[in-house]
């Protein structure tokens, strides 16, 4: 910003933007040294000269201060014009009320005449502007009128186009929550501190009076509540009207279309584990894939071990693993609970395949065929039936889970195979009878 010499005082450029919880932001349009300027404008204790770019950018943020009061009729011969203004709280109030009717609103006026602060704006042919106090100073703070009128500049924040289809709380809300930066307010240092929800509702009334010239905004406003929840069906030729809902959406597509994609009402698969919040039915998952990654997140890793379900020995089992070779093959039959289904039964196939170990003094010559007894006092008698205990509740229901999904799939591969032949063999019949 350029600012004259010596009767006004130079006013600098600003400096750049701060940086904002988004580059969209309405609040980056906020000069980050508005709080001086304002300031500056509001006292004029010098006169301050301004170009026109700057004018427009601090001027809108200062208008709640300063109204005009008398402006030229004419351009002027040497063609400098001078407009002269006071302060809001300048303006006298002692004229007659307005008559109240039956359906006349409650209406509240401020007292007037409290403030003799006056200024004049004096416009160069170039441009420039030449703003300075003619009267007494302001008999109020900047704060307080802020919090009778909010500035052009303010005002505009709520209609930037960021904020179309907002609600008047959700505009207010997000203007609050992102204007403190770097230890700053900057709604409050642009005048906003007393920006409410009502009063952003009715900046978005006015702006809906200028969209829709000559028609009852009401009107206007009850139409875009009713529709505001419709949706249409998105069937490519389907002319059906709109749905109040999705539900009755869904219902149509069903029954129209015969569509039942999003639609697991029919298989929902519920976890095994009665502890689990997944247990319930309506809880439950669409896929058998997904109840399988849930058990496995949250049932494998972790899960219970042998102590807990009592079909184990726990630490004798892994001071025998430690003691002999013969431990060593016993050691699939404690199967760990966070394995994969598919990957205990093919452990456990494995095991049963295996012959009896044989121990070097019962390879002997003269007693081949006849097995040495094992020495070790926790030797298991029937390896089957400890395999069987081992397998808790929850692991049977994950296999039984696993087959039925496999099913799925071989009778997918199955008809896609039928489908492939049908096409093979229609080829080879009309090529055979051309």
């Amino acid at each position: 910003m350029a600012m004259a010499s010596p009767p006004g005082i130079p006013i600098s450029p600003p400096h750049p933007t701060s940086s904002t919880n988004l580059s969209v932001s309405p609040l980056n349009a906020i000069p980050p040294d508005i709080s001086l300027h304002r300031n500056l404008l509001f006292a004029l204790d010098t006169p301050v000269q301004l170009t026109p770019q700057v004018w427009e950018k601090f001027w809108p943020y200062i208008d709640n201060v300063w109204c005009v009061h008398q402006k030229p009729q004419g351009p002027h011969p040497s063609g400098i014009s001078k407009i002269y203004g006071g302060c809001r709280l300048n303006r006298k109030t002692n004229f007659p009320p307005p008559p109240v009717h039956e359906n006349s609103r409650p209406r509240q006026r401020r007292e007037g005449g409290t403030c003799k602060a006056k200024f004049r704006l004096t416009l160069y042919p170039d441009g420039r502007r030449v703003v300075e106090r003619t009267g007494e100073e302001h008999s109020h703070t900047l704060e307080h009128i802020d919090s009778i009128k909010r500035n052009s500049g303010v005002r505009g924040l709520v209609l930037d186009d960021f904020f179309k289809s907002w609600e008047a709380g959700g505009i207010l809300a997000y203007l609050r929550d992102t204007a403190v930066q770097e230890g700053r307010d900057l709604l409050k240092e642009a005048g906003g501190l007393y920006l409410s929800r009502q009063e952003v509702q009715n900046i978005m009334n006015g702006a809906l009076k200028k969209a829709y010239p000559g028609q009852d905004i009401s009107e206007v406003k009850k139409q875009m509540d009713k529709y505001r929840t419709y949706t249409t069906c998105n069937f490519k030729g389907c002319a059906a009207p709109a749905f109040a809902d999705i539900k009755s959406l869904m219902d149509h597509r069903k029954a129209v279309h015969g569509l039942k994609s999003h639609d697991h009402s029919d298989k929902l698969y519920a976890c095994p584990d009665k502890s689990c919040w997944r247990h319930k039915k309506s809880k439950g998952f669409a896929t058998l894939l997904g109840l399988e990654e849930h058990m496995r997140e949250k049932h494998g890793p972790g899960g219970k071990n042998g102590d807990e379900n009592g079909n184990g020995n726990g630490s004798e089992n892994n001071n025998m693993a430690s003691t002999s070779h013969m431990d060593n093959m016993q050691v699939p039959m404690n199967l760990d609970t966070s394995l994969d289904p598919q990957l205990q039964s093919n452990i456990l196939n494995m095991h049963n395949q295996l012959p009896d170990p044989i121990t070097p003094a019962s390879s002997t010559p003269g007693e081949e065929g006849v097995p040495h007894p094992h020495p070790h006092p926790h030797q298991r008698q029937h390896p089957q039936q400890d395999a069987e205990q081992a397998l808790t509740d929850l692991e049977r229901e994950s296999m039984q889970l696993r087959v039925k999904r496999l099913e799925i799939e071989r009778a997918k591969l199955d008809h896609e195979i039928s489908r492939l032949n049908r096409i093979l063999l229609g080829r080879q019949s009309g090529t055979e009878m051309g």
